[in-house]
């Protein structure tokens, strides 16, 4: 893998917002059109995120981000926010990459977990997590934080139905 796991830069932002659209572009391949309408993680967020050491790239050998991780505080939960990849990058670990960085920020930042949600059925989803430790959260162990980021899933038009908040324990994370 020759790509580097660095922080995001501001001028980069924009970026980040178009590798988003065109990862989720793959959801049209399993007949999920609706998440192309979702709009991606706004500038406001993902500045934030970056000013306090939330948010990285994964490099190419040019220093272009080809993928990008977001983390962020949902009441106190360490939250895998967004995890992206160019299309034509996956498959080479970068995902898992930016998931391990991470996974050993929150660790660093005293959190004993990190929660997510995400589809259940899709290859690239909750399966991708599984492998790497991530179990699926009971609905009736939903903390009121992860009610409340349902709702607000609704309302940007996920369907529930098909979709599951994750956690793994940080226990075993190894800090870079």
């Amino acid at each position: 893998m020759d790509v580097a796991i660095r922080a995001a830069r501001r001028h980069e932002l924009r970026a980040l917002q178009d590798i988003e659209n065109v990862a989720d572009e793959i959801f049209r391949r399993v007949g999920m059109p609706w998440v192309m309408s979702m709009t991606p993680a706004d500038l406001d967020l993902l500045e934030r995120a970056r000013r306090v050491g939330q948010l990285w790239v994964a490099a190419n050998a040019a220093n272009r981000p080809i993928g990008f991780a977001l983390l962020r505080t949902l009441d106190g939960l360490a939250w895998l926010h967004q995890l992206s990849v160019l299309p034509r990058h996956s498959g080479r670990g970068i995902g898992g990459a930016l998931l391990e960085r991470v996974c050993a920020k929150a660790r660093q930042e005293g959190h004993d977990s990190v929660f997510l949600s995400t589809y259940l059925g899709v290859p690239w989803n909750a399966p991708f997590y599984i492998r790497r430790g991530f179990t699926v959260v009971p609905l009736a162990r939903y903390s009121a934080a992860m009610r409340r980021e349902r709702v607000h899933e609704r309302q940007l038009g996920h369907p529930l139905w098909r979709r599951c908040i994750m956690r793994r324990g940080l226990g075993s994370c190894p800090i870079p």
